[in-house]
């Protein structure tokens, strides 16, 4: 077997140690001081050496640990180290040692930033500045860079350093004040940054292009939002080299597929506005590889990888293809478990055996709107027509706003609030609208509006409504339909003593489809609709006048769920989803071949034939026998109506109706 040196200085050297233990793979690693064999992970396929060596020290090195031709040496060192690659190059060549060098990615950035060859050409530059200094090039070159500035420039310099003894003395040696040395580990946050560059009033910051892993996007941002002027070092030679997979494929011979599993969080980012996440939620995004997200959610994320999208799909397909990326966050408006897409992700990556998902929750936008409004959300109803603009859920919405005082619903646009005016006005219902456009930004604004200025309502950006009803009615527990209702005409009608039967023994569950088959004038379909909004109802006519009285009783009621399918109900059943019920009315004479078709969409149908003719009643008594039925029950009903006529109260028969429910 091969022997593997890995002179680490850097994260991707670390890395690179673990992924050849995880692969059970022996090998050397080399740091340079204690402080780095304290941060290094250890595993116990890697035998740690500390101390510096120049060509010579490694040339030794190689030799006492049996290091011979062939045996692969990885240079992971900072890609500012010069001159610690330079005497790797030379042991190697002397020893005729593979060499493979691990580069860190420079970084691109769209930042004003002040570029130099060398630390010296920056701290000429530097003395020509005005305002304090913050030094984070580390503490290598310290003292060549103190040594050019003016004992004034010096004065209003402060460097950050890592923090052990040798960093101190140099810092000291270098007449840098006490006060002046900030010694911490880094890399920094964004937010660490801004905070140190706002508690020392920085003006100049001075930094190497340390990549994304050495925390220089954050420093840029940083300082790009403290009107700061960023001025780095550039990298000294351009090199060759790879990333760490391609380095650990020549050690191992096969690609790198990693044995932990890989972690997901799906986060629940709040309204929008970074100050509102939960400090799990912001741990998780900070320590993630990879970040997605809708555009809005990530604008400000710029220190690692990001992805504008929201889609569990697309997602799932860059994290195939990038095993690099082994901490995911992806980031979902408001909370992810309310109303979120964060449902059919966990539902798509727990598919996945190497990934193991988390879901962190968030302040939806209905909790920020109610504090806003100071108003508590524990006896309100909450919904959401955000990308769900179905006529159920309209229906539900409607119904919603008619039975409750408070109602919070999120909105996709201001079309919703134009839709929610106008169904407030129509229905002579007295409420109120408050409309929180953009909650959290600075752009946030949160209106009252009567429901005639919420149908001119014209603002764009992220919307949540609270409606206010102040005089809700009572929800009936059972709807009741009473004929004079239903505008009829001389369409004929299912009374409403048979109609409240029929509809009973249909068993509508919420979320069924239901079949009226002959609608008449609709009064089943309607009276069945108003159960639930969750119901869809299909009522089937062929007579024009009948479906022109059915339009039109659709409108009174408000009956958003009830579709009229109209013409031949033998054609027009075959193109249709199946059914959960069938109200049977009227059938033109083709109840079998209607049964026929439906049976052939679905078994376990709940049906409800209602018949008034001899000829239905023989019918009823074929299908029974032809067709295994079941839960079989079958009453006739025989109504008889009081009516005042002059100073009497007279009895008026209604035809006799044979009621037959079963399942097929």
């Amino acid at each position: 077997m091969k022997n593997i040196v890995i002179f680490a200085g850097t994260t991707e050297g670390h890395r690179l140690s673990d992924m050849l233990a995880e692969n059970r793979i022996p090998h050397h690693v080399c740091v340079a001081s204690k402080y780095g064999s304290d941060i290094m992970p250890g595993n116990k396929y890697a035998t740690l050496h500390v101390g510096r060596m120049d060509a010579s020290d490694m040339s030794r090195f190689f030799l006492q640990n049996d290091i011979k031709k062939g045996d692969v040496i990885v240079d992971a060192t900072h890609p500012y180290a010069v001159e610690v690659t330079k005497n790797i190059e030379t042991a190697v060549n002397k020893e005729d040692l593979t060499y493979i060098r691990v580069l860190r990615d420079s970084t691109q950035t769209d930042e004003e930033i002040s570029l130099y060859d060398s630390i010296e050409e920056c701290a000429e530059s530097i003395n020509k500045t005005e305002g304090n200094i913050l030094l984070t090039t580390g503490s290598k070159e310290l003292k060549i860079f103190c040594d050019m500035l003016s004992d004034e420039v010096r004065k209003r310099t402060y460097v950050r350093v890592l923090p052990v003894t040798e960093s101190l003395m140099i810092c000291e040696q270098a007449g840098i004040e006490p006060s002046h040395i900030i010694a911490m580990h880094g890399p920094f946050s964004y937010e660490m940054n801004k905070a140190m560059m706002t508690m020392y009033d920085i003006k100049h910051i001075v930094t190497k292009d340390s990549g994304l892993a050495g925390g220089f996007e954050e420093k840029l941002r940083a300082a790009s939002d403290m009107n700061a002027e960023a001025h780095v070092i550039s990298r000294p030679v351009s090199e060759k080299g790879m990333d760490i997979f391609g380095a650990f494929e020549i050690i191992a011979g096969k690609k790198y597929v990693s044995d932990k599993k890989r972690q997901i969080y799906i986060v629940g980012y709040g309204p929008g506005n970074e100050r509102l996440l939960t400090r799990e939620a912001k741990e998780a995004t900070d320590k993630a590889d990879a970040v997605f997200g809708a555009k809005r959610l990530i604008e400000n994320i710029h220190d690692r990888k990001v992805f504008d999208m929201y889609k569990p799909e697309e997602i799932m397909d860059v994290l195939k293809k990038d095993p690099a990326i082994q901490n995911a966050a992806v980031l979902v408006s408001g909370d992810g478990g309310f109303f979120s897409a964060a449902s059919s992700m966990v539902q798509l990556f727990s598919k996945e055996d190497d990934f193991d998902v988390h879901t962190i929750s968030g302040i939806s936008s209905v909790a920020y709107l109610a504090s806003r409004m100071r108003v508590n959300y524990d006896d309100a109803r909450i919904m959401s027509i955000h990308g769900r603009k179905s006529v159920n859920n309209i229906l539900s919405l409607f119904n919603s706003v008619r039975y409750n005082k408070k109602t919070f619903v999120l909105l996709s646009d201001a079309e919703d609030v134009n839709m929610i005016g106008n169904m407030i006005l129509t229905n002579d219902l007295n409420c109120k609208i408050v409309i929180g456009c953009d909650l959290s930004y600075e752009s946030e604004m949160i209106e009252t509006l009567t429901a005639s200025e919420a149908i001119g309502y014209n603002k764009k950006g992220v919307l949540t409504a609270l409606i206010i009803n102040d005089d809700p009615q009572k929800e009936p527990l059972i709807p009741v339909y009473e004929d004079s209702g239903f505008l009829r005409d001389k369409v004929p009608m299912t009374k409403q003593s048979i109609r409240h039967e029929s509809i009973i023994r249909l068993n509508i569950k919420k979320g069924d489809v239901l079949y009226d088959i002959g609608g008449g004038t609709g009064s089943v379909a309607i009276e069945a609709a108003g159960l639930d909004p969750s119901v869809s109802v299909y009522t089937f006519e062929i007579k024009k006048q009948a479906c022109d009285l059915i339009k039109e009783n659709i409108n009174k009621f408000n009956a958003a769920n009830v579709t009229l399918i109209e013409g031949d109900v033998v054609k027009t059943l075959k193109d249709m989803s199946a059914p959960d019920c069938v109200f049977v009315g009227g059938s033109g004479g083709k109840l079998f071949e209607i049964i026929d078709i439906i049976k052939a969409k679905k078994e376990h149908v709940r049906y409800v034939i209602n018949a008034v003719s001899l000829e239905t009643i023989c019918d009823l008594k074929k299908l029974l026998s032809k067709y295994d039925v079941q839960d079989v029950y079958m009453t006739q009903t025989a109504c008889t109506d009081i009516e005042n006529i002059g100073s009497y109260h007279m009895m008026k028969a209604q035809n006799p109706v044979i009621i037959c429910s079963f399942t097929l």
